[in-house]
């Protein structure tokens, strides 16, 4: 059987619509696992009037906001499932996602559909047009050279890098988590999440199959898109730390090339939006300090992959060694487009 598990907060907009694309599917054979973490709107009463008309939704609330992580993460304990599928509670699954996926899982540790990230107005068209469209392509392939195919940048498959869009065999989260747990504590945001559990359980399936497919529709304006920082912004610093650690203690050794540069770039995106909207003082030293740190660690290693373009290690350098030009050319003319400042 499918668990398919939705982390619910504050979606009364959107969660009827996401649980209905899911509950319409074709593949009929899951439970539908709806975790409210103490939503202060009328989601708890959605899912619960789901629970009354359907048999396959199953419901359960915290009684003090916990966070996606933490959610996530109670709702995969009470699954019964030997397949495992996320969705965030304000997307939408076209039809046919699941049997497409479930046809194949039996011999694999991940089934994977592109998600294709779009604004709010164009989410229900975009669902109908894609109903019935055919699978482009089917391939398999280890989860290692799947995620350096992702992070290399030439992945024809689509966006295939969130928690959602999958479908997982119970063992391989097991695994994931096996790792990703012990930094429960110190990353509360980040362990159940795609900075650092996805990163971490690619790598670790033996087989996954990637469907060039749009199957998920995710809605932007995510906690990475925000221009203050965010408690999973601030995660992500520590994450990304954890996951090149374990590449290289895994020998990982062209994943590591890959992701070292990414991480920087990103480290850098969330250093300029700390120095100019963190207003807790403490916050803003604190966390620019982990920053300075990670660049000190890692630097070094950028700058000498192969997998790193020139752009990227002049900015790194940039960032290291000249930050006021760096918050010229880096921050004025390329991050604040970016975050429309």
């Amino acid at each position: 059987m499918l668990s398919i598990i939705i982390p619910v907060y504050n979606s009364e907009k959107y969660l009827a619509s996401c649980v209905s694309s899911v509950l319409g599917q074709d593949y009929r054979d899951f439970e539908l696992i709806l975790v409210d973490d103490c939503s202060i709107d009328s989601s708890l009463s959605i899912c619960q009037s789901f629970a009354a008309s359907d048999s396959r939704v199953r419901v359960f609330h915290h009684g003090q906001n916990m966070g996606i992580s933490e959610t996530r993460y109670d709702g995969f304990i009470n699954s019964k499932g030997d397949y495992i599928s996320f969705i965030d509670n304000d997307d939408l699954l076209v039809q046919g996602a699941y049997s497409l996926m479930m046809a194949d899982i039996a011999g694999c540790d991940m089934s994977v559909v592109a998600s294709m990230t779009l604004n709010d107005e164009d989410a229900e068209s975009l669902l109908s047009n894609l109903a019935g469209k055919a699978c482009e392509k089917s391939e398999c392939m280890t989860g290692l050279a799947s995620y350096e195919l992702l992070k290399s940048g030439r992945c024809e498959y689509g966006d295939i890098g969130g928690p959602w869009g999958k479908v997982f065999s119970r063992p391989v989260v097991e695994k994931a988590l096996a790792i990703t747990l012990a930094w429960r504590e110190r990353l509360p945001w980040s362990f159940f999440e795609d900075c650092l559990f996805i990163p971490v359980c690619y790598p670790l399936a033996q087989k996954v199959s990637l469907h060039k497919f749009t199957g998920y529709l995710h809605r932007g304006g995510g906690l990475s898109c925000r221009k203050k920082p965010t408690p999973y912004l601030y995660g992500c610093i520590g994450a990304g730390n954890v996951v090149l650690d374990f590449y290289k203690e895994r020998s990982f050794d062209r994943l590591y090339d890959l992701y070292i540069g990414q991480h920087l770039v990103y480290l850098q995106s969330i250093f300029y939006r700390t120095d100019l909207f963190e207003d807790d003082g403490e916050k803003r030293s604190r966390y620019i300090g982990l920053i300075e740190e990670a660049f000190a660690r890692y630097r070094k290693d950028c700058l000498g992959s192969a997998c790193t373009s020139l752009s990227v290690k002049l900015t790194v350098l940039l960032f290291a060694c000249c930050r006021p030009l760096w918050k010229l050319l880096v921050g004025r003319l390329l991050l604040a487009r970016k975050y429309g400042l």
